[in-house]
Order: structure tokens, then sequence, then C-alpha cells
């Protein structure tokens, strides 16, 4: 993470959420009509010109394949989860590198929930202010924590901020995995799996190791090990990696049971029908819900 500036991959996210939210209402994936807000002046104007929008996805393709739709699908995914855990009586959601997250603004399942967005203090710095320029309030309770999850304590910054173990939980790791040690990784885990009541659960995402040695030769995982991200040189490094032929080991281990695991070919599936059926979800990640075993 560069010093004094907003995390890149939380802006990438967002530029694709807006991306997705420029689409016909019958073809969106998901719906993010805060994305744009959080962007910066020349990724704002995405939506003005049509041509411009083609070439956008087409490059996208071209450089990242599948990643625009993959994100799509994976924040329909986590929508959903998430108001699935609301409607089932969640007192707290806690968004683990929130980034430019806007779900406490658009889920009305919310609404009782007290939401804990966790993030770098430079990001959420750069959120709090864009923030002040939004018309609508939050729907939920929202309360900002700032934190570096490689040096410091998840359990003491969000105590500081009036977390509750008594009360049930969902966490979200959205796009986070990823950028972390294995320690920071296990470390929150462990915080998840013995700080909660019964009926919590997480939500994380990961990189297939298959994908980060080289053993996987799809065209997205070969564009991957090209990026700087991954040959050390860039702002945000991938350091962390789960075998995708052993996650329901790797969640027993950490006290957790799988509930559902995800993979591009299964979001394609669930999401993209009708017109969006020739849209190509990347194959190098897997999208996992598990609940606390105890």
């Amino acid at each position: 993470m560069e010093t004094g500036k907003a995390s890149y991959s939380a802006i990438v996210v967002a530029s694709m959420r807006a991306l997705e939210a420029l689409r016909p209402t019958e073809e969106r994936v998901c719906y993010d009509p805060f994305a744009r807000s959080f962007l910066g002046d020349g990724t704002r104007t995405l939506g003005r010109n049509g041509i411009i929008n083609r070439l956008i996805h087409w490059y996208l393709e071209y450089r990242a394949p599948g990643m625009q739709a993959g994100i799509a699908a994976r924040t329909r995914y986590i929508d959903d989860i998430v108001a699935n855990e609301a409607a089932k009586g969640i007192a707290q959601l806690v968004i683990l590198g929130a980034g430019y997250d806007s779900r406490a603004w658009r889920i009305p399942q919310l609404k009782d929930v007290h939401v804990f967005e966790i993030d770098f203090p430079d990001t959420q710095k750069e959120k709090l202010a864009k923030i002040e320029n939004l018309s609508e309030s939050p729907i939920a309770q929202v309360s900002y924590v700032p934190i570096d999850f490689n040096t410091q304590s998840l359990s003491d910054v969000l105590r500081e901020a009036g977390y509750s173990s008594e009360q049930k939980t969902l966490f979200l790791m959205e796009g986070l995995t990823m950028y972390l040690s294995a320690d920071a990784v296990d470390e929150n885990l462990a915080f998840i799996a013995t700080n909660n009541a019964s009926g919590s659960s997480v939500y994380f995402d990961y990189f297939m190791k298959s994908v980060m040695d080289g053993s996987c030769k799809l065209r997205e995982s070969v564009a991957l090990r090209k990026m700087k991200s991954f040959n050390e040189d860039g702002v945000e490094q991938f350091t962390y990696t789960i075998d995708e032929k052993a996650v329901p080991q790797f969640l027993a281990q950490r006290g957790f049971r799988l509930v559902e695991e995800m993979r591009g070919e299964t979001l394609h599936q669930r999401y993209f029908l009708g017109k969006n059926a020739e849209r190509y979800v990347h194959r190098v990640c897997g999208y996992v819900h598990a609940a606390i075993s105890h």
C-alpha cells in the first residue's frame, strides 16, 4: 500500500461496479449507483460516451479476461449473502478492507444492523471526504475504523469502536486475503472464530494456489501473472493463496465449516442468464461463505 494515497485496488473495484451500473437494467448483474461518486474526475465521465465505454470493455477483456464480470458477480454474490444474513437476524456487519463499499447505503435489510467499515487509514480518509458529497444517508448505522491489517490487531480496533462479541455478526473479506500475509489472514480468522455469537459467519475470497504457482494455464491466469502486483514491482502486492482443493480442511483447521463455495463457473451459472450468458467470468478465485463451528 502506497502511503498517503487511497488503495489502487479499491479504485479499480469501484470502477468495475460503476461500469456494471451503466448496463441496461435487465442486463445488470449487480447495481451500485454510488460507485461513480467515489471515483476521480476522469473516471466519473463513464457513461457519457457509448463508444468510449465499449472500448473500455474491450480493453479490460484484453488485459484482464473476465475481470469486470467477475467483480460484478462477486459483488452480487456478497450482496445476496448480506441480505440473507440480515434477514436472519445479524446485529453487526464487519467489512474488512471496505474500500469504497456502499452496502450500508443500498441494502435495505441492513436498516437495523451496525456496520463497521475497517480499512487502511489513507483509503478510509479519502472515502470519508467523498461521502460528504453524497445526498443520501446510509441505511445502517456505520462506524469507520482505521487499521493496518499487517501490523494492528483486529480485536483491539474493533472493540474500541463498539463491537460486541455477544452479537450475531457477518464478516466480509472481499478482495482482501490476497494482499495479506499468511499470519495476518490466520489472525483475522482466529478472531472471527473465537469472538462471535453462535450463527455468525464470514465471507472471503482468495486466489487459487494453481493460479499463482503457474500450473493454471487459463488466459486470465497468465494475464494475472504478468501484472505488477504479481511481479513484486506494483504498489499493492499479491502475497497469499489457498489450495483450492483443500478449502474444507483449511476452514476446519481454523474453526469454521463450509456453507458454500462458488467459483467463476458457478457464479456464471447463477447470475449470467439471457443476454448475459455470453459474458465471461474469470476462474482465478474461490468465493467462500463459512460459519463458525461452535
